[in-house]
C-alpha cells in the first residue's frame, strides 16, 4: 500500500487530497483500488497514514527513491533463515543482460546514439527498455 495523492483547484486555490491506494491484479492486470480517502493531510497525517498502511499490509515501511542506504557495516547473516524470493523473475533479467553484453550492444548504442550532456547515457536508458520489454515487465502505469 502506498499514498497517493491528487491536486484540484477550488477558487484559486490548490488543494492537495491524499488517498490509500494498493496494488492488486485483476484478469491479468494491475489496478490501483482506493482502500481508504483521507482528505487534506499535513506532514505528520501522511506519517501516519504510512505507518497505518504497514500496520494493515504486516510489513516494515518501503524505502524511498531517494533515501540514504542503510548501514554499511558488517552484519550477521544467519544461513539457515534465508530464502529466495520469486527467483524465476529475475533469471530472464540477468540472462537478457548477458545476452546484451556479449553481443556488445551498449557499444554499437554508444556509436549511433552519440554523448550529450545528459546524466545517464542514452545506451543505458535503451538497454533498460529493450530488456523490461523483452522480460514482460510492465510499469505501474
Amino acid at each position: 500500500m502506498y499514498l497517493r495523492h491528487s491536486r484540484v483547484r477550488k477558487i484559486g486555490r490548490t488543494h492537495t487530497y491524499w488517498r490509500l491506494v494498493r496494488s492488486v491484479r485483476r484478469n491479468g492486470k494491475v489496478v490501483q483500488e482506493t482502500v481508504a480517502q483521507l482528505g487534506e493531510l499535513d506532514a505528520q497525517g501522511r506519517a501516519k497514514a504510512k505507518a497505518l498502511a504497514r500496520q494493515i499490509m504486516g510489513r516494515g515501511e518501503q524505502p524511498e527513491l531517494f533515501e540514504q542506504a542503510g548501514p554499511t557495516g558488517a552484519v550477521t547473516v544467519e544461513l539457515g533463515r534465508i530464502r529466495l524470493e520469486r527467483g524465476r523473475a529475475f533469471g530472464d533479467v540477468w540472462l537478457a543482460w548477458r545476452l546484451w553484453r556479449a553481443l556488445r550492444l551498449e557499444v554499437l548504442c554508444e556509436e549511433l546514439l552519440g554523448a550529450g550532456r545528459e546524466g545517464v547515457p542514452w545506451w543505458k536508458v535503451v538497454a533498460v527498455l529493450a530488456l523490461s520489454r523483452r522480460c514482460g515487465w510492465r510499469g505501474a502505469g
